[in-house]
Order: C-alpha cells, then structure tokens, then sequence
C-alpha cells in the first residue's frame, strides 16, 4: 500500500480529530488545533477549551469541529464558537456531520443524544447507543450513528436500532458512500458492511496477523476505503478483501485514531505514541 510518511506534531498530545481538503489543505485536533499548508502543522488559535473530537469539513473555509461542550466554525480565516442559545446543553460532544449550514449533526457522550440543526433551531433526540463517537448520513436520506453499545439510523422520525450483535454491535467509526453502503468499524473486531437490510461480516477469516481493533474509516469510492486503529494497523478494502500493513516499530507501534484524505493518493492517519511520550502522530501515505 506504499510507504507512510510521518509529521513533525508540534504541542499536541494525541489526534484525536483529522480531515483534510487538499494536500496543502489539513486539520488535525486534540489537545490543541494543528493546521498543515504543505510543508508544516502548526498550532491554530480557538476559542475551544476542551479535547477536538471530531471535524466535519463542507468547504476550505466552511469546517466544523467538536471541542468539549462547544461546536466550532471556521470560516477561512479564524474558528468561532457556534451560539446555542440555551436550545441545547451537551456534556460532550463527541462527533458532526451535515449537508451545510442548514443541516448539522452532532453526537453527545451522554445518553446517546444527538442534536440537530435544520437552519432554524436547534432539536435533540436519543439514539440506540449510550455513547455516539460517530456520525455519517447521505444527503436527503438516513443517518447513522455508532457508538459503545450500539447502531442506530435516522429514518426522518426517530431514531431506529440498526445494530447486529454477531456482526456490527457498535461502532467506533461509521463512513458510507449510500443508503445501501455503508460501514462501521469498532476496537471490538468489527468491519461490516450495511446494505441497507443488514450487516456483513468482512474481517479476514483465519488471519491472525490481522489486527481486528478499527477507530475510523474513510474512503473515495466502495472499492476504495481506509480503516485505522490499534497495533499501527492501516487497513485497505479494494472491493473484495482488505489488506493491511503495520506503521511503526515493534513493540512500539502508535494508536491511530482517525483516518482521512482528499482523494485516493492523499490518505491521512493519525493518533498516539505508545512510547511512553504519548506524543502526537500524523501520517500521510505517498505511492
């Protein structure tokens, strides 16, 4: 899957949030925000006081982040805080996504809440899993959240449990490219696949070099997707099957949290050090 190279990660901690627009065009988030123009990260201010959790990215100057209780905007040149006006109280949160402005998603640690912005106000509702770290949905259609105990689907009503206990019990990460296409990968061995009936089971059989434990999934097209997570596992799904390569070296590989890119040459991963520094890591695959 070619060679992984690794950034210089200047004050952050851990990534635990990543996207990216173009090669010269990066965000990455944790303790701090990092932003990378084509030759270094370096620190961004916010008015965030809380770990970056998750970016949802719609344009280069129309990017949301979620940081401990706030919900984040930058709008090309400096990140604000988006007003709840008292409509909602998160204690978390923990993930975002949407269509534009208009339409914002954004998941809660607590309870399973997720919160939804329709370009007028604010509303809440209670999802299948008690924790959500991660949303995904298709334009006009359903929404997908994954968390700790479960799977749920936005059906335009209510929230509905979509999970399978033998295949796809939670979700860590969730990324799709349709209604009837879409995954979710968890530490806990999952990556399956969502036709819009049910889940498939697609870890390798009887493979035990393959590291099972997934964080995050991006990808460009369904024969073309990414998993990242523990044991500096970078996974590739062609379509068919995955493959897999390991960053790192033994027995000190990082743990990689999120995983993103702008097109099929420009992947992105990230997460923490497992040397005791518990230092950031980014990478950026170049075939």
């Amino acid at each position: 899957m070619g060679p992984w190279r690794m950034f210089a990660t200047p004050a952050i901690r851990d990534v635990t949030a990543l996207w990216a627009f173009a090669p010269n065009d990066v965000w990455a988030g944790g303790d701090v925000m990092l932003h990378f123009d084509g030759t270094a990260f370096t620190q961004v201010t916010t008015p965030a006081t809380g770990f970056v959790n998750d970016f949802w990215g719609l344009a280069p100057n129309d990017l949301y982040a979620v940081a401990g209780a706030e919900l984040l905007h930058w709008d090309g040149a400096a990140w604000s805080t988006v007003d709840f006006a008292g409509a909602i109280d998160p204690l978390e949160l923990t993930a975002v996504w949407g269509t534009s402005g208009a339409d914002l998603w954004v998941g809660d640690s607590i309870n399973g809440y997720v919160s939804h912005w329709d370009g007028t106000s604010w509303s809440m509702a209670v999802t299948q899993t008690s924790v959500v770290q991660d949303l995904w949905g298709v334009a006009g259609g359903p929404v997908f959240a994954g968390g700790v105990f479960g799977i749920s689907q936005w059906d335009g009503t209510a929230w509905i449990d979509i999970q399978d206990q033998d295949v796809a019990p939670d979700a860590a990460g969730l990324w799709g490219f349709g209604t009837g296409d879409v995954w979710a990968a968890s530490d806990f061995g999952t990556l399956a696949h969502w036709d819009g009936a049910g889940w498939t089971d697609t870890l390798p059989a009887d493979n035990p070099d393959f590291e099972e434990g997934t964080q995050s999934l991006w990808g460009t097209a369904s024969n073309d997707l990414w998993a990242v997570g523990d044991g500096g596992a970078i996974s590739r799904w062609d379509g068919a099957s995955w493959s897999q390569v390991q960053v790192g070296r033994f027995p000190f590989y990082p743990f990689l949290n999120k995983v993103h890119g702008s097109s099929a040459s420009d992947v992105w991963a990230a997460g923490l050090s497992s040397d005791g520094k518990n230092t950031g890591v980014i990478l950026h695959y170049e075939p």
